[in-house]
């Protein structure tokens, strides 16, 4: 029997995270790991709920570089291109999605807090377009759109 060779995340984890190298933000797990009601079967493995925060670092940061009473979800704005060329706002969304406990991109939990706080909506394993969607395992690039929306600041 091969033994798992990753970690399960719990509710509370923050978790570090480098979506581009060098650029490292924070995610939180907001929810319980649940049955996966999606999708049973043999191969589905439990879900919840992760936040990605709208902060990021240029150094590998631990718990003392972050404000806890100010972490929330990241709002990101989805962005469509006009048949004349012009970008559009399409959709925005605050950053909360369903993926599985298992933590197959081995990211470091560097902290548990309690999360109740951060979002305030209710948490469901409803799957929609303007709600939630389900990811699956996280992947090394958590938090690409924090990243993302860091640049467009620096860009003016």
């Amino acid at each position: 029997m091969s033994k798992r060779k990753y970690g399960l995340l719990k509710k509370g984890d923050v978790i570090r995270t480098e979506p581009e190298e060098g650029y490292y933000g924070v995610a939180v797990v907001l929810s319980e790991p649940q049955p996966d009601e999606i999708s049973p079967g043999r191969f589905s493995y439990p879900l919840c709920h992760i936040a990605v925060t709208p902060l990021i670092f240029k150094h590998e940061i631990t718990m003392g570089d972050i404000d806890i009473s100010k972490l929330e979800p990241l709002v990101f704005q989805t962005f469509a291109l006009r048949e004349d060329g012009t970008k559009t706002a399409w959709r925005t969304k605050p950053c909360v999605d369903i993926y599985t406990y298992r933590n197959k991109a081995n990211l470091p939990v560097i902290g548990n807090i309690d999360p109740d706080g951060i979002y305030k909506m209710p948490l469901t394993f409803d799957v929609d377009e303007n709600t939630f969607h389900l990811r699956g395992d996280i992947k090394k690039d958590l938090g690409r759109e924090a990243y993302i929306e860091y640049m467009r600041r620096q860009s003016g």
